[in-house]
């Protein structure tokens, strides 16, 4: 196999995707992938058809939410890619072995294909969108930790590209995605049929069952430092009234990222706060799989959030219920994700630092590796001893209690490794 990739992106991030025309005339702003598409047919006269239904896959898909598209789009512009270079077949000539092969290939993809880091498909330049060189279709797996110790040490970033593996999780997706990519080729009439499934049903990479039951969340000792250095920084600064309310928010409300962030169907705005007829607290927020719910806010929360609201009300006089959430410091409307993410980082760096500093080393490092997403197992790990199931999987969002269940109901591995090593042969 070549150690040069030779392909290029295909498609653009959702809010410009959405916008772009249908067939090749979407690439014509998109010199480079035009070009490789172009030397692509010149073989693979399906190649045309191929991203032509792959576009309109996405562009079905698309409708639904921008994380559903940017699934999507990663799996199937994967699976083009490495057709039309590597199998070098249009995408509906592959059989059963080509498509093994592929998953194969997927579950540990050459060097040459995986990135150092996640980087946007295309540049701007000139009024055009260039492909970025620096873009793969896959990120080596690189510890949160040897990354930010490696950046402020002036070091390079330690690659790990050779061996790199993609998890039992994002083999399941990449079945999922697939599976439902064949499905629409088939409905439209394009394909013959769908052999995902027979081969799923048979893969390796997929695993049942666990050895170890743990969810990634902080320590008492963990939060409390959190918690403490933000609200040390925003008496200092008012600035960080943002990080304070934020980090308050995702622990005690157990909420996702992506649910104070906005997006192309929802914003996140003050009157989503409300209070029912019996004084109740609640705040509506549109979860996973576009699903609104209202999550009960308890008392405790209050005075973070009148804390920010005044904060914001002394930024700008006119402030209202329609306001954003989360508002940026220049600028209309809310944040991104990603902006989220970097405030949030913050408080976890000021927590590193006092930690490191006051001698909780060990917790201190542990701390390095978390994520915007232990906010939400860290509040729920802590309620859940006291609060009733079928309320926390409400609060959750989970469909069903027995998602709640798996997730946070599990026995103590410490405790059961203590009791494992009392017992009589």
């Amino acid at each position: 196999m070549t150690k040069v990739f030779k392909a290029t992106p295909l498609f653009d991030a959702h809010r410009s995707f959405i916008r772009l025309p249908m067939g090749t005339r979407m690439l014509n702003d998109y010199p480079d992938s035009k070009a490789f598409l172009d030397q692509v047919s010149k073989t693979i006269p399906e190649a045309i058809e191929d991203f032509s239904h792959t576009q309109a896959f996405l562009k079905s898909y698309s409708r639904k939410s921008e994380a559903t598209y940017r699934s999507y789009r990663n799996e199937v512009e994967r699976l083009l890619l490495w057709t039309w270079t590597v199998s070098e077949k249009s995408v509906i000539a592959l059989k059963r072995p080509d498509l093994e092969s592929y998953f194969d290939f997927v579950h540990n993809p050459p060097a040459a294909w995986v990135a150092n880091s996640v980087d946007d498909r295309f540049r701007q330049i000139g009024g055009e969108s260039r492909q970025n060189k620096e873009w793969r279709p896959f990120v080596a797996k690189i510890a949160k930790q040897d990354r930010k110790n490696a950046v402020e040490a002036g070091k390079s970033i330690p690659l790990t590209k050779d061996g790199h593996t993609l998890s039992h999780e994002a083999m399941k997706i990449c079945y999922s995605a697939l599976s439902c990519f064949y499905d629409y080729l088939t409905d439209e009439g394009y394909a013959f049929g769908n052999p995902i499934p027979a081969i799923r049903k048979q893969s390796p990479f997929l695993i049942k069952g666990v050895t170890s039951k743990s969810i990634k969340r902080l320590s008492d000792l963990q939060w409390d430092y959190v918690l403490d250095c933000a609200t040390l920084a925003a008496n200092k600064d008012p600035a960080h009234e943002r990080m304070l309310f934020l980090v308050a928010m995702l622990k005690t409300l157990y909420l996702r990222i992506s649910e104070l962030s906005d997006r192309a169907n929802w914003q996140p705005v003050w009157k989503h706060f409300w209070q029912d007829t019996d004084g109740n607290n609640w705040l509506k927020v549109l979860g996973k799989g576009n699903k609104i719910r209202d999550i009960s806010v308890p008392s405790s929360l209050g005075p973070y959030i009148k804390r920010y609201e005044a904060h914001r009300q002394s930024m700008s006089a006119s402030f209202g219920v329609n306001a954003s959430l989360v508002a940026k410091n220049r600028g209309a409307g809310g944040m991104t994700s990603r902006q989220l993410r970097r405030i949030v980082q913050q408080a976890f760096d000021l927590a590193y630092e006092k930690m490191r500093a006051e001698g909780f080393s060990d917790e201190a490092t542990a701390l390095r590796e978390a994520t915007t997403h232990w906010l939400r197992h860290t509040g729920a790990s802590k309620d859940i001893a006291t609060r009733p199931l079928k309320h926390m999987a409400d609060d959750l969002g989970h469909a069903s209690m027995g998602t709640t269940d798996r997730v946070y109901i599990q026995s103590d591995m410490k405790d059961r490794a203590r009791t494992g090593k009392e017992r009589d042969v």
